[in-house]
């Protein structure tokens, strides 16, 4: 299970503001308890206004790249401010955040993408926004999929993300959004899945709660990465005991390690 950390996200206050003063120091702070707590990927979002996401996106880059052993994941709708991250990125692996089935966005990530050996993230949405039922995201999930093929981005490189809505707008959006996995897994079982967990519980009380029952469900439908926060030991603990349960953890070797560590909640 692949764990993309979020916390490094301009829609949070702490980080949009530290973005502002370019406070180094907390940045980096957050992005080592990040790797400390279990994160494979860093996900870095510096998405605030348009022309400052231009120059703060490469800025965090090359600021965070150094100080973490883990990869990055460029989380940006920006065109101008990824190919100026993806500039000045020096590491082998890299994860892109993100593309969607409209034909212009296509045509500026995937090549991109392909340019850079990168992990690509494909959203389940396009020109009408996100489907309303399990067909029609299948669909968009297919066209993101032949595109990435069309690019020569290997499958096992391409990550889709069924897109989570939370159940506080729409209560049938949680079922939706795990039918959805299930037959992407089913139609596509070279592809992997991946989603921003924490847009389930949006606007609802007791947040956490609603997060580590998603994600339990999600991993019992196949989920292959999550987007989350990894400093959540309750979230991560379920985690753990999750994919030990349903055999994907060889051995127990890494509940265990996560125990012997004092990583797991009682």
């Amino acid at each position: 299970m692949l764990i993309v950390a979020e916390r490094i996200n301009a829609a949070r206050k702490p980080i949009r503001e530290a973005l502002e003063r370019r406070d180094a120091a907390f940045l980096l702070e957050e992005a080592k308890k990040q790797e400390a707590a279990g994160a494979h990927f860093l996900d870095v979002n510096a998405g605030t206004e348009a022309e400052e996401e231009i120059a703060n996106l490469p800025w965090l880059v090359e600021l965070l790249q150094d100080a973490v052993g883990i990869p990055l994941c460029l989380d940006t709708a920006n065109d101008k401010a990824l190919e100026k991250a993806l500039g000045v990125y020096k590491k082998k692996e890299v994860m892109i955040n993100s593309f969607t089935a409209e034909p212009h966005r296509i045509e500026r990530v995937l090549p991109l993408a392909q340019s850079f050996g990168a992990y690509v993230v494909g959203l389940a949405m396009g020109d009408g926004g996100i489907p309303e039922s399990v067909a029609d995201r299948l669909k968009l999930v297919e066209r993101l999929v032949r595109a990435a093929d069309d690019h020569g981005i290997p499958r096992e490189r391409l990550f889709i993300d069924p897109l989570v809505v939370p159940i506080g707008t729409d209560q049938r959006q949680g079922k939706l959004f795990l039918e959805t996995l299930q037959a992407l897994k089913r139609e596509f079982p070279d592809v992997r899945t991946i989603c921003g967990l924490s847009n389930i519980s949006f606007g609802m009380p007791n947040r956490r709660l609603l997060n580590r029952t998603f994600l339990a469900l999600c991993i019992g439908y196949g989920l292959d990465a999550a987007i989350i926060d990894p400093l959540d030991r309750e979230l991560m603990s379920v985690l753990f005991a999750s994919l030990a349960l349903l055999g994907r953890d060889e051995f127990c070797m890494n509940y265990i390690a996560a125990y012997r560590a004092g990583k797991l909640c009682p």
